[in-house]
């Protein structure tokens, strides 16, 4: 029997048991290879709210008080456990999402990875003794962790995005109630159960399912709910600000982008190639830090376009669950392909040239999914919705460019700050022109943008707060001076 045929029913996880809606309410979630229902899920309400805070916060006291070095312990055995159960949490992935399995399988094990990583920080967090202005005081800062936090993340890495946040909240003793977003609950909630199934203890983790208009802002605005970090759009970051605005929560954001690629005359046409094709087409594009744009030095714009065009046809699409080893699956929603179309159609109307791809897949093994292949653009200018909006899908669009000085311009010339590439063998090239990009992360002659070890930053419209490294610790904590006299 097909895997799709096969109705996943995920619950709500409260007080560490899986459990239904209060009022029983569901919603069905369908597979965007086939259309098929995949999975029936547990659809949360005010209830349900309560019920999953109530929790967090009742296990918060027991889980901050312990040691870091204990939370250590007890959160890298759990991890070793998801381990164990990364096959059948990246299949759920890959079913809902649409990403390749192999890919899918290996985003568990990288999540877990983050996790161990925020562990292995908790133990670090040191605080101050000052120097005081009289010997009869004695000053100290302590940081402490700030209560119970909500926790909303995306579909387009729903397990990755999910344990930037995990890592350092749990690091720190903080618990959490988790919301998925509702195009893929299936894979985070059972990575969330499966670290409860590990050892880590009721209540710490919660995860309620449901439309973030209603249940998100529900959490939001939970008296008991002391900090909020979301990965999503812009327009929503700066709706979760207006919501959380009255009542002073920390919020962390990390939100849209529209990241350029600067090639110049002297790059590695090879590598440059390489590394767009992956960082444009993997995930169909369906990724913040997507390479959204490219700008070429004149003298090896066609060459650079030639490359990336074989890269990008020799890309083997299909359902990445009957083929686990496929470069790309379907797009995960339906707005995927409709919205990448409209981008191709605008700038071929402006004057855009179209080198290869173009329009939604077709034949059978495409006819029900959301399939759309890799495609390029040259010709490309401001004017075109392409190099405005973020398409969150597989298209790259080229512009040339005759100065290091106008791709600067061109690069920065957007209300997004979120990632930059950069691709030159010149150290005086490097050096300024990453320090002249308005974006939080600038990868030079790679693509390996998100590690756990440097902070992820947006600039601009891109982001509040930091998520990654070391220093996203301190998002989930509070300061505190202690002054004495003795």
């Amino acid at each position: 029997m097909p895997l799709t045929e096969t109705i996943h029913e995920i619950r709500n996880l409260i007080d560490g048991r899986p459990c239904p809606a209060a009022d029983g309410a569901t919603f069905t979630i369908k597979s965007p290879a086939t259309g098929e229902p995949i999975g029936q899920i547990a659809k949360a309400g005010q209830a349900d709210v309560d019920r999953a805070v109530g929790s967090a916060q009742s296990a918060f006291p027991v889980w901050a008080a312990l040691t870091a070095y204990e939370r250590q312990k007890i959160i890298t055995k759990a991890t070793g456990y998801v381990r164990t159960r990364a096959d059948h949490i990246g299949r759920l992935m890959a079913l809902e999402q649409g990403k390749p399995l192999a890919q899918s399988v290996s985003e568990i094990g990288g999540s877990c990875d983050t996790l161990d990583y925020y562990a292995a920080e908790g133990v670090r967090i040191e605080g101050v003794i000052s120097p005081t202005e009289d010997r009869a005081y004695r000053s100290s800062i302590i940081y402490q962790p700030v209560g119970v936090c909500a926790l909303i993340t995306p579909w387009n890495y729903p397990v990755s995005l999910l344990s930037w946040k995990l890592g350092p909240a749990l690091a720190t003793g903080c618990t959490v109630v988790v919301k998925p977003t509702t195009v893929t609950p299936m894979s985070p909630t059972a990575f969330c159960q499966t670290l409860v199934e590990g050892g880590i203890p009721a209540g710490v983790i919660n995860v309620l399912n449901g439309p973030g208009a209603s249940l998100g802002e529900a959490l939001m605005q939970h008296p008991l709910v002391k900090k909020i970090a979301m990965t999503g759009s812009s327009e929503v970051g700066k709706r979760i600000m207006q919501v959380v605005s009255p009542f002073l929560k920390k919020v962390s954001l990390e939100l849209g982008g529209h990241c350029p690629a600067i090639v110049c005359s002297d790059a590695d046409l090879d590598l440059a190639a390489k590394i767009i094709a992956y960082k444009g087409f993997r995930n169909c594009g369906q990724s913040c830090s997507s390479v959204n744009r490219v700008y070429a030095h004149r003298s090896i714009h066609d060459a650079l376009v030639a490359k990336l065009k074989a890269i990008g046809e020799k890309m083997t699409i299909g359902d990445g669950i009957t083929d686990p080893k496929v470069d790309l699956g379907p797009m995960a929603t339906a707005s995927g392909p409709k919205t990448s179309l409209a981008h191709v159609k605008d700038a071929v109307q402006k004057g855009a040239k179209l080198v290869t791809g173009g329009q939604r897949l077709t034949g059978a093994a495409f006819a029900a999914g959301l399939y759309f292949p890799p495609t390029i653009l040259t010709g490309c200018s401001a004017d075109m919705l392409v190099m405005r909006e973020e398409t969150f899908g597989p298209v790259i669009p080229f512009q040339a460019f005759d100065t290091n000085e106008q791709a600067i311009a061109l690069a920065n010339d957007t209300s997004y700050g979120l990632a930059a590439y950069l691709f030159t063998k010149d150290h005086t090239a490097t050096v300024k022109i990453s320090e002249a990009l308005e974006a939080g992360t600038v990868c030079v002659n790679h693509g390996a943008v998100n590690t756990n070890y440097g902070p992820y930053a947006g600039w601009k419209d891109s982001g509040y707060g930091v998520e990654l490294s070391r220093k996203a610790v301190f998002e989930y904590l509070k300061i505190k001076h202690i002054k004495t006299a003795i």
